[in-house]
């Protein structure tokens, strides 16, 4: 009879002693310098999801490197034990952040903070979503040539999307999303030119959100806050298609981000 008992995975043990010895020290540090202590707890907090989110990005590229010379089945099934284990990561990142906020802000005056938490906002004024579109689209066209996106599918996804982007940076969005088409326009022309409509590896399944203006405005949120944007089209819009772009946009070029085309001589 084969043995069924389920095989010990290993854990790593070396480093919680360290890091608890090493989050109390930083709360000593930042509790003489006067900061509040959920100010601080905030902090940590980030840091420590950032660290799952990098852990994250290492457990998705295990998705392109199943058992060598694996049938079919056994890819498909590495390829989703690898996505429940990415997706497991993402909770204990949002996790992690929830705990650290407390139920209720003190009515007290609170030591200056380092730096405040993004304001999360509910929805997004149409007169906003119109002018990100309206600049979007632009760049859009100015990297692909195409002016065929569906404009009602736009405005279903952008201010879901835009949910992601903090109160407080609202106003000055336009400018950011423009300033990072410039620095990654050579990225953003991989992308569109090999998994966008007609492009040499499109799908169905990847080339409708690719060949979208919105896109972009996905691309800088994943850059920027990837946990943030899953966590709002997760609750409005399809997982599955969010997944499958993000994989894209991280590993499915070539150009290191932040590269511009170069210049022909």
């Amino acid at each position: 009879m084969p043995d069924t008992t389920p095989q010990r995975l290993a854990a790593i043990t070396v480093y919680g002693n360290r890091a608890s010895t090493a989050v109390q020290h930083v709360t000593s540090l930042l509790d003489s310098a006067g900061v509040a202590t959920e100010e601080t707890q905030e902090l940590l907090a980030l840091i420590q999801a950032g660290a799952i989110e990098g852990a994250q990005g290492d457990v998705l590229k295990l998705a392109e490197r199943p058992p060598e010379d694996a049938p079919e089945p056994v890819v498909q099934g590495w390829v989703t034990a690898v996505q429940a284990a990415a997706a497991e990561l993402t909770h204990i990142a949002d996790r992690t952040i929830a705990h650290a906020r407390p139920p209720a802000r003190s009515a007290a005056p609170a030591a200056p903070a380092i730096r405040s938490l993004p304001t999360a906002v509910d929805e997004v004024p149409q007169e906003q979503v119109e002018m990100v579109l309206a600049m979007a689209e632009q760049l859009f066209t100015e990297l692909t040539g195409r002016t065929d996106s569906c404009r009602q599918t736009s405005l279903e996804i952008l201010p879901v999307v835009l949910t992601a982007v903090a109160a407080e940076d609202q106003a000055d969005y336009m400018a950011q999303l423009e300033d990072f088409a410039t620095l990654n326009r050579g990225r953003l022309a991989e992308l569109y030119r090999k998994y966008g409509p007609g492009g040499s590896l499109a799908k169905l399944e990847n080339s409708g959100l690719i060949g979208q203006p919105e896109s972009l405005v996905i691309c800088e949120r994943l850059d920027t806050v990837p946990m943030w944007l899953q966590r709002v089209w997760e609750r409005e819009l399809e997982e599955l298609t969010f997944e499958r772009f993000a994989h894209l946009w991280k590993f499915g070029c070539d150009t290191p981000r932040g590269t511009q085309p170069s210049k022909a001589r």
